[in-house]
């Protein structure tokens, strides 16, 4: 049970929008304590989250709050895959545009793809085909070295500015980071998006972290979990090594989550029963759940 403060906080909201909602639409219909104080159960809180994540979308309050739980889900789900389906080759065309440095047309595709998207169309529809596409470009040498760092720099550049709309963030945060010798950071991106879509708190760290500094961020900030990307095959043992030391100095409770192309040969080899490969995505999202947090440390 949560008083308003943390139901607001844990959705999303601010306390006022919550009383709002609650007053004039109804939106949840609060439990009370022996003193009359309202309180939130796990459920009011995922549906306020829900309805939170429709009116970014531009769906009015009024039109939403009377629906049941199992209507958001499906208008949550449609609205990822409705709409949209002229986009599908505007990742090729963005990546045509770096072929010719054309950046200011790569840019100006993207900020409008992000000025206009809702984040799980953004991610979907054009960051990973985007990411995708850089790596076959890559692998088929159609993509010269400073033409995917032009791409991974904008792309930086621009998503940064959506994972970082909340830097007063206090819920417990996954940080997210690759460790030295590692600077490919497309991949991390595209997972931190996929996390902050989830409704996941994200610290976005970037590239090359000792594992000694990535434990006392988490020791500071009280992390949920720490997630890193190991792609470079020729990195894999300097990566074994910091990530043992990452699991000596990392507190109990928090996990550890790789991603990447060596992020299963990472986890067999370690053995660790927190550190985790995780290939997909969209199990972030299963992994968070249920998974308390470590206690602050100040």
């Amino acid at each position: 049970m949560f008083p308003v403060k943390a139901a607001a906080e844990l959705s999303g909201l601010t306390p006022e929008t919550l009383r709002a909602w609650e007053r004039r639409h109804a939106a949840v219909v609060p439990h009370r304590d022996g003193k009359g104080r309202r309180l939130y159960d796990g459920d009011m809180v995922e549906r306020l989250t829900r309805l939170h994540r429709l009116t970014d979308r531009g769906h009015p309050i009024r039109d939403v709050a009377g629906l049941d739980d199992d209507a958001l889900g499906q208008l949550l789900e449609e609205s990822r895959h409705t709409g949209y389906g002229g986009l599908d080759a505007l990742p090729g065309q963005m990546l045509d545009a770096i072929a010719d440095y054309r950046v200011d047309v790569f840019d100006r595709d993207l900020s409008v793809a992000i000025a206009t998207l809702p984040v799980p169309v953004l991610v979907g529809k054009v960051v990973t085909p985007l990411l995708r596409e850089v790596g076959v470009r890559w692998a088929d040498g159609r993509l010269a070295i400073a033409q995917e760092r032009l791409v991974s720099s904008l792309l930086r550049a621009r998503l940064l500015s959506i994972l970082n709309q909340h830097p007063r963030e206090r819920r417990p945060r996954v940080l997210f980071a690759t460790l030295p010798g590692e600077p490919h950071e497309l991949g991390l991106l595209g997972a931190a998006l996929h996390a902050y879509e989830a409704g996941m708190p994200v610290l976005y760290l970037g590239t090359e972290l000792p594992a000694v500094e990535l434990a006392r961020v988490s020791a500071r900030l009280g992390a949920a979990a720490v997630a890193i990307s190991s792609v470079d095959p020729g990195q894999a043992q300097e990566a074994l090594a910091e990530l043992r030391a990452l699991d000596k100095a990392l507190a109990d409770g928090v996990p550890v989550w790789l991603g990447g192309a060596n992020a299963r040969y990472l986890a067999e080899e370690l053995g660790i029963p927190r550190v985790q490969a995780v290939v997909d995505p969209s199990a972030l999202t299963r992994l968070a759940r249920g998974r308390p947090a470590p206690k602050r440390r100040d």
